[in-house]
Order: C-alpha cells, then sequence, then structure tokens
C-alpha cells in the first residue's frame, strides 16, 4: 500500500520560492537607488500599502526557500552526502536572515519612517545599509547554490547540465558581492542586480523542478512488524 510523497512535494517547493519572489518584485516597483536619496520618503510614502503587501509576500517566499533547502539537505542525506546537506541548510538560514532583515527595512521605510520626515541623510544611510546587505547576500547565496549543487551532482542525483548550469549561477551570483561602486551598473542597485536575479531564481527553478521530476510520486507504507503469539 502506498501513501503520497511528501517528500516530493517538499522539493517542489523551489518553483513557489520562486514565484513569490517574482511576484513580490513586481508589487515593490522599482526601488529607490542607492545614489537616489531624495526619492526615498516620496517613494515609500506614496506607494506604502503595495510595498507593505509586497513584504509579506517576499516574507513568505523566504519561508518556502528554507523547506526547500530543507528537501535538499534530506535528499543528500538520504544519499550520504550529509556534509553537503548541512552545508547547504546553514548557508541558506544565513541567506534567509540577511534577506528578512534587508525586507524588514524596507517594510520599516513603509511603515512609519519615511513619513515620519526625517532628513535625507538618515534615509540614506537606511537604505544604503539594506543594500549592503544584500549585497552580501550574493555571496551566501552563491555558497548554497555551490554546496547544494555539489552535492547532488557528487551523488548522481541531478544531470550533468545542471551541475554546470548551477557553477555557472555560482560565479553569476557570487559577483553581485563585489557590486561596491557608489553608482552605475556595478553599484549594489545597478543593472547587474538583475543578473543576480535571473541566475539565481533560475538555478531554484529548474534544480526544484528536476528533483519533483525525479521523486516518485508515492512513497511506500511503513511495514508493521508481524504479530508474534506470546509463548
Amino acid at each position: 500500500m502506498n501513501n503520497v510523497n511528501w517528500e516530493r512535494w517538499a522539493r517542489a517547493t523551489g518553483i513557489v520560492f520562486v514565484v513569490l519572489v517574482v511576484v513580490s518584485l513586481i508589487m515593490y516597483g522599482n526601488v529607490p537607488k542607492i545614489d537616489e536619496s531624495s526619492k526615498i520618503a516620496s517613494f515609500y510614502t506614496d506607494h506604502r500599502g503595495r510595498i507593505l503587501a509586497a513584504t509579506v509576500i517576499f516574507s513568505l517566499a523566504l519561508v518556502f526557500l528554507i523547506w526547500f533547502v530543507a528537501a535538499i539537505a534530506s535528499t543528500l542525506r538520504e544519499a550520504g552526502k550529509g556534509g553537503w546537506g548541512a552545508a547547504t541548510i546553514g548557508l541558506g538560514a544565513a541567506f534567509a536572515g540577511l534577506q528578512a532583515v534587508f525586507t524588514a527595512i524596507g517594510g520599516g521605510f513603509a511603515l512609519n519612517i519615511a513619513a515620519a520626515g526625517g532628513n535625507d541623510a538618515v534615509l540614506q544611510a537606511l537604505n544604503t545599509i539594506a543594500y549592503g546587505m544584500d549585497v552580501i547576500a550574493g555571496i551566501v547565496y552563491a555558497g548554497l547554490i555551490f554546496a547544494a549543487t555539489t552535492g547532488l551532482w557528487r551523488a548522481r542525483l541531478v544531470p550533468d547540465w545542471l551541475g554546470w548550469l548551477g557553477m555557472l549561477a555560482v560565479i553569476l551570483v557570487a559577483l553581485h558581492g563585489t557590486n561596491w561602486s557608489t553608482s552605475g551598473f556595478w553599484s549594489p542597485s545597478g543593472g547587474y542586480l538583475y543578473v543576480t536575479y535571473i541566475s539565481g531564481l533560475a538555478w531554484a527553478l529548474i534544480t526544484s523542478a528536476v528533483l519533483y521530476t525525479r521523486a516518485p510520486a508515492t512513497a511506500p507504507m511503513p511495514e508493521r512488524a508481524a504479530a508474534t503469539p506470546a509463548p
């Protein structure tokens, strides 16, 4: 007798993570860049409701990311790659933590910080800290991709093409950690940020889909121990 393989569905949470992130980014809109301090207050006060809704959706996305990371770690542990699984869990938790604080700052802006009428220097400082955390998070997420991809690849749980694709994503996402220019394409809010989004989300989407399709749809029910007659 078989039952639903919940482990298989857990592997699909990466797809949910990507969908929720995309929705939240669309709702958030064009956030003021790191060198646009004069636009911060008006942006967050004019679009308060939309930004708070996007904050909730992005926070929910982080929950599904942790679930997805846990599913990968469980898969690696079962394949005898527990070390890679532990690294995946640790890096996933660190990335989610950084992104949670980054998101909380934006939510705080929309809630009442921007409307409180603080001077541009204070708003710029908070905005810069948030972007700086996102840059650091890029390196952490690259480490997550590397640990998960390497473990799955060595365990022969993903095809070679996905292994190479994961390594490419590692490089592209890690480069976001060098986006320390004060303006332009290579700034924390510059054009390269979109390269990071696309490569990082594409890895999560494809890896989740591949792991989901490679898992059986059902899991065997645990067998009951045979009853032994009393002596």
